[in-house]
């Protein structure tokens, strides 16, 4: 058969094959060491890769995970209750895909990255009542990227998408703690599973990011005590153990809670809300810190030859532009935040790995630990990525420059 001539090659396909084939030639097989050594990677990684996929397909036993699904995801919530988790479920999948059509696009590596998580784990997740609810909470997600994408074209409308995204995820977390206390309520100490690391990671945030906004200004400011209290503070809050934080709010926090409103009887999940936005306000306030005192003296001099007062230009030229600098910082503050939530297990909260590690303690799953500990930490892995990915996309939104990925 002869070969295809140029002009009958699918449109873009001689191109990208010629860039992919000078790209690994500059980058892995340059030199005969690059190239031995490309192969020695590329051979231990296809055996690495062929022998966990052999076993997470073949050999595995996915029941443990399967029978103890309910307990991973939200621990002894109360049956019956579930009405109260759903609408967070709805209105976060369908903001994730309004974020992500009114910001980006979803391209052919992310829709693949995206296929083979819903493969591996969503079969897991599902089951029983659950998935009509969870086809719905998809296809919400799918109907806001859709739309997102369709008002791209013009301005104003591409502007309150953006605005409704944002004012959605301000209002979420808001709403979601008032459905656990709405028509008699829910006991916090039947939170648990992957429900309580995503509540106490999102309140914790909500709570340490005008925390730590707080703290950069106080201890960047000209007021001597104001600066000497906030440093003082932030370098206690960085020179703890989180875990101590954590034993404190369980132990002592109460003693130092005014009896207003009953404020001194706050259960312990509410605590270890408290303690975690504390201890990681003062990392963002490093952050935001040092994003601050990147910002150009250009910048402050053109704010004082408008007539700006030092509160306007705060508000409008350092802060914006600090946050611009610190967004790689922040965004990995927030990652560590969610991944320090496995940590509430020492105070006695079951969070989704304390409940995969009750799950191997059960005598028809006794022994099992591989499986849901994996399972575990693919959640865990997925979502991290997920806050990764966004962050960047923030940081290109913010810097004004555009990026194809």
């Amino acid at each position: 058969m002869s070969a295809m001539a140029p002009s009958e090659r699918a449109p873009g396909a001689g191109p990208a094959l010629a860039a992919a084939r000078d790209w690994a030639r500059d980058r892995l097989f340059d030199t005969r060491g690059n190239t031995i050594l490309t192969l020695v990677i590329l051979a231990v990684l296809g055996a690495l890769v062929y022998t966990l996929g052999r076993w997470f397909v073949t050999t595995a036993d996915w029941d443990v995970v399967r029978a103890n699904r309910r307990l991973l995801l939200v621990g002894r919530f109360p049956h019956g209750e579930e009405w109260r988790i759903w609408p967070m479920v709805f209105a976060g999948t369908a903001l994730v895909g309004l974020s992500w059509g009114a910001w980006s696009r979803i391209g052919p590596r992310s829709l693949t990255a995206l296929a083979i998580i819903g493969a591996l784990i969503l079969p897991l997740f599902t089951g029983g009542t659950g998935r009509p609810l969870i086809a719905l909470a998809l296809a919400l997600g799918a109907v806001a990227y859709a739309v997102a994408r369709r008002v791209r074209a013009h301005a104003g409308w591409l502007l309150w998408a953006r605005r409704v995204a944002i004012g959605g995820w301000l209002v979420t977390l808001p709403a979601s703690l008032l459905l656990l206390v709405v028509a008699g309520g829910v006991e916090t100490a039947l939170l648990g599973g992957l429900y309580l690391n995503v509540i106490v990671a999102f309140a914790a945030a909500m709570g340490a990011l005008p925390l730590g906004v707080l703290l950069a200004l106080g201890r960047t400011s000209s007021y001597r005590a104001l600066r000497l209290a906030c440093t003082i503070y932030i370098e206690l809050m960085r020179g703890l153990p989180l875990v101590v934080m954590l034993a404190l709010a369980w132990l002592a926090l109460r003693a130092f809670l005014p009896a207003v409103w009953g404020i001194d009887r706050v259960d312990l999940v509410y605590r270890v809300i408290i303690a975690f936005a504390l201890f990681t306000g003062a990392f963002v306030a490093e952050a935001l810190r040092g994003g601050m005192s990147a910002v150009p003296r250009g910048q402050r001099e053109a704010a004082a030859a408008l007539g700006l007062r030092d509160t306007q230009a705060l508000v409008f030229i350092t802060l914006p532009i600090a946050v611009r600098n610190a967004a790689p910082a922040l965004a990995g503050e927030m990652i560590g935040l969610f991944m320090s939530t496995t940590l509430v297990s020492v105070v006695g909260l079951t969070d989704m790995l304390q409940a995969a590690r009750a799950t191997t303690e059960q005598p028809d799953f006794f022994g099992r630990q591989k499986e849901v500990l994996l399972f575990v930490g693919i959640v865990f892995w997925v979502s991290a990525f997920a806050l990764s990915r966004l962050s960047e996309r923030v940081e290109y939104a913010l810097s004004g420059t555009r990026r194809r990925r």
